[in-house]
């Protein structure tokens, strides 16, 4: 036998001590995210910044139009991870599924209350119709949780009217045919520049309700927990570099909500950094509201506690390693 050229020695010395050539790929896996807008954007912050693979994931992010529709995939196995409302997993689990919340983006109401012209103070919302999207929907929970900070009874002092999305509702707002309803960043800027005044900011209002929460089930948190684990980091990993770094942050909001107008995108990436949760903790407080919400309408919610709904066990394992205390000493 012929002796190995030196060459050929090293070449095989370099290929075996180098464990990066023999790391398996991320293995995909599939979340679902319910509608792509300001308040759903941060799981694409995560992966188009390549902070998912950073922690051995290949992230697959698949929009739901609906946040029942993307509860119907979870429950049949076709998502693992759910970016959600929290009432949807609320729901989901009174009925009898494994789902549980796992984080929360958003802890808070991210809508403004937008008014008929002329109007300046909530008691002269009385006797007026607001628009909402349609009863049971987080704008219904919204403005009921708004008028009740204010002594307002949604059932008796108002009227509510399923007015269809934003968009639609801003139409009959302007048509009339209603007297106020809640929108987002930037419909909001639109609506002033217009005359119809801002009411209230309902996310500095202190009404604590989760708008977007991670959702898993407690079955993968058995069977693969550092995938979870894992997941949140990158998330969460994902939340400071949005914070961090304003400009690619606005460019991937542009990329994916598509918003083109410079003075509307500074404005929505202001709400992002407004509204969005640092440590992705879910807000027990805003729990129990969405669950008394969602016992109104789902027998299998009532007498149930919040505590039933969240697994905080991965983020006090983060906490506990100092996940967070490096991440925010960058």
């Amino acid at each position: 036998m012929k002796p190995i050229p030196k060459i050929a020695l090293i070449f095989l010395l370099i290929l075996f001590s180098s464990p990066r050539l023999f790391a398996q790929a991320p293995t995909p896996f599939p979340v679902g995210i319910a509608g792509l807008n300001n308040n759903t954007i941060h799981s694409f912050v995560s992966r188009d910044t390549g902070l998912f693979r950073k922690y051995g994931l290949d992230a697959r992010l698949v929009v739901f139009q609906a946040g029942s529709l993307l509860a119907q995939a979870a429950m049949a196995g076709e998502v693992k991870i759910s970016m959600v409302a929290g009432p949807v997993t609320i729901a989901s689990r009174s009925a009898g599924s494994d789902s549980v919340i796992v984080g929360a983006l958003i802890n808070t109401l991210p809508y403004k209350m937008i008014v008929a012209k002329g109007m300046t103070q909530s008691d002269q919302l009385r006797g007026k119709k607001i628009g909402i999207s349609r009863f049971g929907s987080s704008t219904d929970t919204a403005v009921r949780l708004f008028l009740a900070k204010f002594a307002l009874n949604p059932d008796k002092d108002v009227v509510l009217v399923q007015t269809g999305e934003q968009g639609n509702r801003f139409a009959a707002l302007v048509a009339g045919t209603i007297d106020a309803t809640i929108v987002g960043v930037p419909l909001d800027i639109t609506a002033q520049k217009q005359g119809y005044p801002v009411l209230a900011d309902l996310s500095k209002l202190q009404i604590p309700y989760p708008q977007a929460i991670v959702e898993t089930t407690d079955r993968l948190i058995r069977e693969e927990p550092q995938l979870v684990k894992n997941y949140l980091k990158g998330l969460i990993a994902g939340i400071q570099y949005g914070i961090s770094n304003p400009e690619p942050t606005k460019a991937i909001l542009d990329k994916y909500v598509k918003i083109n107008n410079a003075e509307f995108l500074a404005a929505t990436y202001q709400d992002y950094v407004h509204i969005t949760d640092r440590k992705a903790y879910p807000d027990i407080d805003g729990i129990r509201l969405a669950l008394e919400e969602v016992a109104k309408r789902s027998p299998g919610a009532k007498g149930r506690k919040p505590e039933e709904f969240v697994n905080l066990r991965f983020l006090q394992e983060l906490e506990e390693e100092g996940f967070y205390k490096e991440l925010y000493s960058r």
